[in-house]
């Protein structure tokens, strides 16, 4: 028994020795990641920067409970997953998005200076189809548009 107990600590000594610590790793870049899984509440609106940049906002809402009042959060998308976004998702879509965050900082008419979370999208998933109410709503719009 002695001898099985001393070889599982050399054992267990050699693997300690060959693996690091996560803090003792040479970081290269910090990280501002944030994770949503929530419904979109509107279709995303396409709009064009100052610079002459395209881009496309939409809002998510996310529930920690079924009878809790949902958080909103707001993301910005640009470039390659422009279009895709602007064709394949609309408003009640059950959504994944993964995103980078930075805080804005900007000054209020007050003076004051105040921060402004933004969230760019690296990628987003629909996880389901809208809501069976929104489907209707859409499908009595339509019929009211061909009248």
């Amino acid at each position: 028994m002695i001898r099985s107990m001393l070889s599982r600590s050399s054992a267990l000594r050699s693997i300690a020795g060959s693996t690091r610590l996560f803090s003792s790793t040479t970081v290269t870049k910090d990280l501002a990641r944030v994770t949503l899984i929530g419904r979109l509440g509107a279709d995303p609106e396409k709009a064009t920067s100052a610079n002459g940049r395209d881009y496309a906002r939409y809002s998510v809402a996310v529930r920690q409970g079924r009878d809790t009042e949902p958080s909103w959060y707001h993301v910005v998308c640009f470039d390659q997953h422009l279009d895709y976004l602007l064709n394949n998702f609309a408003k009640g879509n059950l959504i994944y998005v993964d995103a980078t965050a930075s805080l804005q900082p900007f000054e209020t008419a007050d003076g004051r200076r105040v921060g402004s979370l933004q969230l760019v999208q690296r990628t987003i998933q629909r996880l389901s189809a809208p809501r069976r109410d929104q489907q209707l709503e859409n499908a009595e719009a339509e019929v009211e548009g061909e009248n």
